[in-house]
Protein backbone atom coordinates (compact mmCIF):
# COMPACT_ATOMS: atom_id res chain seq x y z
CA UNK A 1 0.00 0.00 0.00
CA UNK A 2 1.81 3.09 -1.26
CA UNK A 3 -1.05 5.55 -1.82
CA UNK A 4 -2.32 7.34 1.28
CA UNK A 5 -4.75 9.78 -0.38
CA UNK A 6 -6.14 9.70 -3.91
CA UNK A 7 -8.35 12.54 -5.12
CA UNK A 8 -9.93 12.07 -8.55
CA UNK A 9 -11.73 14.89 -10.41
CA UNK A 10 -12.76 16.69 -7.22
CA UNK A 11 -14.96 19.74 -7.70
CA UNK A 12 -16.71 21.83 -5.06
CA UNK A 13 -19.22 24.39 -6.29
CA UNK A 14 -20.87 27.01 -4.07
CA UNK A 15 -24.55 27.95 -4.25
CA UNK A 16 -23.67 30.90 -6.51
CA UNK A 17 -22.11 28.43 -8.98
CA UNK A 18 -18.62 29.63 -8.09
CA UNK A 19 -15.94 26.95 -8.00
CA UNK A 20 -14.30 26.66 -4.58
CA UNK A 21 -12.19 23.73 -5.80
CA UNK A 22 -11.90 22.75 -9.44
CA UNK A 23 -10.45 19.70 -11.19
CA UNK A 24 -8.43 18.47 -8.22
CA UNK A 25 -6.47 15.34 -9.09
CA UNK A 26 -3.86 14.44 -6.50
CA UNK A 27 -2.04 11.44 -5.12
CA UNK A 28 -0.22 11.63 -1.79
CA UNK A 29 2.04 8.69 -1.05
CA UNK A 30 2.29 6.92 2.27
CA UNK A 31 5.03 8.64 4.26
CA UNK A 32 4.77 11.99 2.47
CA UNK A 33 4.93 15.22 4.45
CA UNK A 34 3.20 17.80 2.26
CA UNK A 35 2.94 21.53 2.91
CA UNK A 36 -0.18 22.99 1.27
CA UNK A 37 0.39 26.65 0.46
CA UNK A 38 -1.34 29.45 -1.39
CA UNK A 39 -3.07 32.82 -0.88
CA UNK A 40 -6.06 33.35 1.40
CA UNK A 41 -9.23 31.86 -0.04
CA UNK A 42 -7.35 29.49 -2.32
CA UNK A 43 -9.21 26.45 -0.97
CA UNK A 44 -6.45 24.96 1.18
CA UNK A 45 -8.48 24.36 4.33
CA UNK A 46 -11.47 23.23 2.27
CA UNK A 47 -9.30 20.57 0.65
CA UNK A 48 -8.35 19.20 4.09
CA UNK A 49 -11.98 19.13 5.16
CA UNK A 50 -12.94 17.16 2.06
CA UNK A 51 -10.20 14.62 2.76
CA UNK A 52 -11.47 14.38 6.34
CA UNK A 53 -15.07 13.92 5.12
CA UNK A 54 -16.21 17.11 6.87
CA UNK A 55 -17.32 18.51 3.49
CA UNK A 56 -18.75 16.48 0.64
CA UNK A 57 -17.49 17.52 -2.79
CA UNK A 58 -19.94 18.33 -5.57
CA UNK A 59 -18.31 15.67 -7.72
CA UNK A 60 -15.31 13.36 -7.74
CA UNK A 61 -13.99 10.42 -5.77
CA UNK A 62 -11.78 10.10 -2.68
CA UNK A 63 -9.76 7.10 -1.58
CA UNK A 64 -7.92 6.93 1.74
CA UNK A 65 -5.39 4.12 1.94
CA UNK A 66 -6.99 2.75 -1.22
CA UNK A 67 -10.43 2.46 0.42
CA UNK A 68 -13.62 4.50 0.40
CA UNK A 69 -14.11 6.69 3.46
CA UNK A 70 -15.78 4.78 6.28
CA UNK A 71 -15.73 4.86 10.08
CA UNK A 72 -12.87 2.40 9.97
CA UNK A 73 -10.88 4.72 7.71
CA UNK A 74 -11.83 7.82 9.72
CA UNK A 75 -10.18 6.28 12.77
CA UNK A 76 -6.91 6.34 10.85
CA UNK A 77 -7.22 10.08 10.21
CA UNK A 78 -6.06 12.60 12.80
CA UNK A 79 -7.37 16.14 12.28
CA UNK A 80 -5.83 19.19 13.96
CA UNK A 81 -7.90 22.34 13.36
CA UNK A 82 -6.62 25.87 12.96
CA UNK A 83 -7.29 26.78 16.56
CA UNK A 84 -8.31 25.03 19.72
CA UNK A 85 -10.71 26.67 22.14
CA UNK A 86 -11.06 25.06 25.52
CA UNK A 87 -13.62 26.22 28.05
CA UNK A 88 -11.51 27.50 30.98
CA UNK A 89 -14.05 26.00 33.39
CA UNK A 90 -14.12 22.56 31.78
CA UNK A 91 -12.79 20.10 34.39
CA UNK A 92 -10.82 17.93 31.97
CA UNK A 93 -7.08 17.39 32.26
CA UNK A 94 -4.41 17.09 29.59
CA UNK A 95 -4.14 13.37 30.34
CA UNK A 96 -7.87 12.87 29.82
CA UNK A 97 -7.82 14.63 26.44
CA UNK A 98 -4.91 12.48 25.24
CA UNK A 99 -6.85 9.40 26.37
CA UNK A 100 -9.64 10.43 23.96
CA UNK A 101 -7.23 9.43 21.20
CA UNK A 102 -7.02 5.94 22.68
CA UNK A 103 -10.82 5.84 22.85
CA UNK A 104 -10.96 6.55 19.11
CA UNK A 105 -8.65 3.61 18.56
CA UNK A 106 -10.05 1.06 21.04
CA UNK A 107 -13.57 2.31 21.83
CA UNK A 108 -14.98 4.57 24.52
CA UNK A 109 -15.93 1.75 26.87
CA UNK A 110 -12.41 0.39 27.28
CA UNK A 111 -10.90 1.14 30.67
CA UNK A 112 -7.38 2.48 30.55
CA UNK A 113 -4.76 -0.06 31.58
CA UNK A 114 -1.41 0.61 33.20
CA UNK A 115 0.21 0.32 29.79
CA UNK A 116 -2.27 2.83 28.38
CA UNK A 117 -1.36 5.32 31.11
CA UNK A 118 2.31 4.80 30.39
CA UNK A 119 1.70 5.37 26.69
CA UNK A 120 -0.13 8.62 27.42
CA UNK A 121 2.73 9.84 29.58
CA UNK A 122 5.28 8.85 26.92
CA UNK A 123 3.35 10.77 24.26
CA UNK A 124 3.02 13.81 26.52
CA UNK A 125 6.76 13.69 27.13
CA UNK A 126 7.54 13.41 23.42
CA UNK A 127 5.52 16.49 22.52
CA UNK A 128 6.80 18.47 25.50
CA UNK A 129 3.77 18.66 27.80
CA UNK A 130 4.58 16.00 30.40
CA UNK A 131 4.78 18.70 33.08
CA UNK A 132 1.18 19.64 32.20
CA UNK A 133 -0.22 16.10 32.32
CA UNK A 134 -2.65 16.86 35.16
CA UNK A 135 -3.35 20.49 34.20
CA UNK A 136 -6.95 21.47 33.32
CA UNK A 137 -7.09 22.18 29.58
CA UNK A 138 -8.63 25.61 30.15
CA UNK A 139 -5.32 26.81 31.57
CA UNK A 140 -3.23 25.95 28.50
CA UNK A 141 -1.63 28.54 26.27
CA UNK A 142 -2.21 28.46 22.51
CA UNK A 143 1.03 26.58 21.85
CA UNK A 144 0.35 24.11 24.63
CA UNK A 145 -3.14 23.49 23.27
CA UNK A 146 -1.73 22.70 19.81
CA UNK A 147 0.80 20.30 21.33
CA UNK A 148 -2.10 18.64 23.13
CA UNK A 149 -3.95 18.21 19.82
CA UNK A 150 -0.88 16.55 18.34
CA UNK A 151 -0.60 14.29 21.38
CA UNK A 152 -4.26 13.24 21.05
CA UNK A 153 -3.71 12.33 17.40
CA UNK A 154 -0.61 10.31 18.30
CA UNK A 155 -2.59 8.39 20.93
CA UNK A 156 -5.14 7.65 18.23
CA UNK A 157 -2.29 6.09 16.23
CA UNK A 158 -3.47 7.99 13.17
CA UNK A 159 -1.74 7.08 9.92
CA UNK A 160 -2.85 10.26 8.14
CA UNK A 161 -2.47 13.55 10.03
CA UNK A 162 -4.20 16.67 8.69
CA UNK A 163 -3.11 20.02 10.14
CA UNK A 164 -4.95 23.22 9.27
CA UNK A 165 -2.60 26.16 9.91
CA UNK A 166 -1.45 24.84 13.32
CA UNK A 167 0.88 27.82 13.80
CA UNK A 168 -1.74 30.56 13.45
CA UNK A 169 -2.10 32.99 16.36
CA UNK A 170 1.05 31.65 18.07
CA UNK A 171 4.11 33.67 19.05
CA UNK A 172 7.50 32.91 17.51
CA UNK A 173 8.66 30.63 20.32
CA UNK A 174 5.45 28.60 20.25
CA UNK A 175 5.69 28.31 16.46
CA UNK A 176 9.23 26.95 16.70
CA UNK A 177 8.14 24.47 19.38
CA UNK A 178 5.28 23.19 17.21
CA UNK A 179 7.53 22.93 14.13
CA UNK A 180 10.05 20.92 16.15
CA UNK A 181 7.21 18.71 17.40
CA UNK A 182 5.97 18.10 13.85
CA UNK A 183 9.49 17.17 12.72
CA UNK A 184 9.87 14.85 15.71
CA UNK A 185 6.56 13.12 15.03
CA UNK A 186 7.39 12.65 11.36
CA UNK A 187 10.80 11.20 12.14
CA UNK A 188 9.52 8.86 14.85
CA UNK A 189 6.23 7.70 13.33
CA UNK A 190 5.29 6.06 10.03
CA UNK A 191 2.70 8.64 9.02
CA UNK A 192 1.54 10.84 6.17
CA UNK A 193 1.21 14.51 7.08
CA UNK A 194 -0.70 17.17 5.15
CA UNK A 195 -0.25 20.62 6.64
CA UNK A 196 -1.89 23.84 5.48
CA UNK A 197 0.36 26.88 5.87
CA UNK A 198 0.22 30.54 4.89
CA UNK A 199 3.75 31.70 5.72
CA UNK A 200 6.61 30.11 3.79
CA UNK A 201 8.91 30.38 6.79
CA UNK A 202 6.61 27.98 8.64
CA UNK A 203 7.24 24.99 6.38
CA UNK A 204 8.58 22.13 8.53
CA UNK A 205 12.00 20.76 7.60
CA UNK A 206 10.45 17.30 7.23
CA UNK A 207 8.16 18.33 4.37
CA UNK A 208 9.40 16.64 1.22
CA UNK A 209 6.69 18.00 -1.07
CA UNK A 210 4.72 21.21 -1.58
CA UNK A 211 1.27 21.70 -3.03
CA UNK A 212 0.66 25.19 -4.39
CA UNK A 213 -3.05 26.08 -4.77
CA UNK A 214 -4.54 29.31 -6.12
CA UNK A 215 -8.21 30.12 -6.89
CA UNK A 216 -9.25 26.57 -6.06
CA UNK A 217 -6.93 25.00 -8.59
CA UNK A 218 -3.61 23.19 -8.44
CA UNK A 219 -0.81 25.39 -9.69
CA UNK A 220 2.05 23.06 -8.85
CA UNK A 221 2.63 19.89 -6.86
CA UNK A 222 5.97 18.24 -6.37
CA UNK A 223 9.31 18.48 -4.64
CA UNK A 224 10.10 21.63 -2.68
CA UNK A 225 12.82 22.84 -4.99
CA UNK A 226 10.54 22.49 -8.02
CA UNK A 227 7.84 24.61 -6.41
CA UNK A 228 10.21 27.36 -5.31
CA UNK A 229 11.53 27.58 -8.87
CA UNK A 230 7.99 27.99 -10.27
CA UNK A 231 7.66 31.48 -11.83
CA UNK A 232 4.03 31.99 -10.79
CA UNK A 233 4.89 30.98 -7.24
CA UNK A 234 7.86 33.37 -7.16
CA UNK A 235 5.73 36.25 -8.43
CA UNK A 236 2.95 35.61 -5.92
CA UNK A 237 5.32 35.51 -2.95
CA UNK A 238 7.71 38.15 -4.34
CA UNK A 239 10.68 35.80 -4.19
Amino acid sequence: MNTAVLLSDINLIANNSRYILQNINLEFNYGDCVAIIGPNGAGKSTLLKIINALIKPTSGKIKIFEEDISNKIKNKIGYIPQSNYFDPFLPISVKEVISIGLSAKYGILKKLSYNDSQLIEDIAKNVGIIDLINTPIGKLSGGEAQKLSIARVLAQDAKLILMDEPLSNLDNKAQKDILNTIDFVYQQQTVTILIVLHNLSQIPKSCNKLLFISNGQIVKFGKKEDIFNNKQFQELYNL
